[in-house]
């Protein structure tokens, strides 16, 4: 039995390919540095993916790689702005009506107290598992990134970030339930 050699990716990658999902993603993301990441992490995923399975569609298989990191970029991004805006509303004490109206005294409390929940919930994380978290969600690394700087691999990251998001909702959950 011998064994088998990984497939030649020339014949399921090429320039034009990469072209085509550099265009999309810049008009998905509407960000052309943006768009360049996702094209070499699509590209990154889709090599790995087909050393163990030759597609038969290589097009729809890298399209639908790109599709799934654009959708995780652009929810990453509307975090990033809704965090940006609420950093700016507390260090600058201002907000105009609407965000006065949707954030009165009660809400910014409760908020503040389900912030300092999820910071004792991490620090209660082993370090790896509480440095993956703040990684992947402040930083904005990708697991793969997260596994080269923890010298892991990508599996562990993902079983450290599902661990400390499950802690993290634990904690917050155990807070929230009425006291009888």
């Amino acid at each position: 039995m011998t064994a088998s050699s990984p497939p030649d990716m020339a014949l399921y990658w090429n320039e034009a390919l990469a072209k085509e999902l550099l265009h999309f993603l810049t008009g998905r993301t509407k960000c052309p540095e943006a768009a360049a990441d996702l094209t070499h992490e699509t590209f990154l995923r889709f090599h790995q993916f087909i050393q163990t399975t030759p597609p038969d569609n290589a097009r729809a298989l890298a399209f639908s790689i790109a599709v799934n990191l654009a959708t995780d970029y652009q929810r990453k991004m509307k975090v990033r702005q809704k965090v940006m805006v609420d950093a700016e509303l507390d260090s600058s004490g201002l907000a105009d009506e609407q965000a006065t109206a949707d954030s009165g005294p009660e809400r910014i409390v409760m908020a503040r107290q389900q912030l300092h929940l999820v910071y004792a919930a991490l620090e209660e994380l082993a370090v790896d598992c509480r440095n993956a978290f703040i990684m992947h969600s402040i930083d904005g690394l990708t697991q793969a990134q997260i596994a080269s700087t923890l010298g892991v691999s990508q599996v562990q990251v993902y079983r450290l970030l599902i661990k400390a998001m499950s802690h993290c909702q634990l904690r917050l959950n155990a807070h929230n339930e009425p006291k009888v």
